[in-house]
């Protein structure tokens, strides 16, 4: 099995010959830079589209006026947070712009969930599958491994779903979770726990696969679950920035990595 020997760091493990490795029952997969790449980050796109389909705009609000609105809005939220993937309950985004967009007094021609989707699709495509991540989907069903998404997103489930089918047409998911509709987020244990609910699973059957150190593998890891850091598709500095504190998780780059680990394990 081949977890990278020259990206191994302190608590990362390597499986190979002689390991004794249990085969999961499903696989648990974070959304971006994980099983899809976006384009990383064109805010003031979103914020053109969101202008474009709006029908008062008294105060003249550009692009730029409007990203600005939302960063404050975002400071204050989560201004007393010393840690930004501890912020307590997730805020979805239709909450989070009504407040932006009433305060500067716009209206639009269209609802928020056609808002929400004109805002993520200017903010960040194109959107790809990962590579070999269409092959790997196509290998776990074959090898009769469950799969699921869990993801911290300010959008929901919907719009996530609709960016899913589109890059990955024929994956097998049993549930996509979105931390907006859940209030929980990652690395909150009750977020994990209610995937395993979920799925009726113990958390020892379960593997989650992500790029972010602390939500994909150290957060999974405090409850049982196995942490395997993917570090193939990184284009978020935070991720980048971040390194896995548990001790025990995997790391790989290559999907292909993880189909050898499950074929040999």
């Amino acid at each position: 099995m081949w977890i990278r020997k020259q990206r191994m760091r302190r608590g990362a493990c390597r499986a190979g010959r002689g390991t004794t490795m249990k085969k999961p029952q499903m696989i648990l997969f974070d959304y971006g830079q994980t099983i899809c790449t976006e384009r990383w980050d064109d805010p003031l796109g979103g914020c053109r589209a969101v202008l474009e389909a709006a029908v008062e705009n008294p105060r003249g609000v550009t692009p730029e006026q409007l990203d600005a609105a939302f960063w404050a809005m975002d400071t204050s939220l989560f201004r007393l947070s010393k840690d930004p993937w501890q912020t307590g309950p997730e805020l979805c985004w239709h909450a989070f712009a009504r407040s932006v967009f009433e305060s500067l007094e716009l209206k639009f021609s269209v609802g928020y969930q056609e808002l929400e989707e004109l805002f993520w699709y200017e903010r960040t495509e194109p959107t790809v599958a990962v590579d070999y991540m269409p092959e790997l989907l196509d290998f776990l069903k074959r090898e009769g491994i469950r799969t699921g998404v869990v993801s911290n997103l300010c959008f929901n489930e919907k719009t996530l779903c609709k960016r899913i089918n589109k890059c990955l047409p024929n994956h097998a998911f049993e549930f996509i979770m979105v931390s907006s509709e859940y209030a929980f987020r990652k690395p909150m244990p009750e977020f994990y726990r209610l995937a395993l609910t979920k799925a009726h699973l113990e958390p020892g059957d379960v593997w989650f696969c992500g790029d972010n150190a602390v939500c994909d593998v150290d957060g999974p890891q405090a409850i049982g679950i196995q942490g395997i850091w993917f570090t193939g598709a990184m284009l978020n500095p935070e991720s980048q920035r971040l390194r896995p504190q548990s001790r025990g998780h995997w790391e790989i780059k290559d999907w292909r990595e993880l189909q050898k680990m499950i074929e040999q394990g």
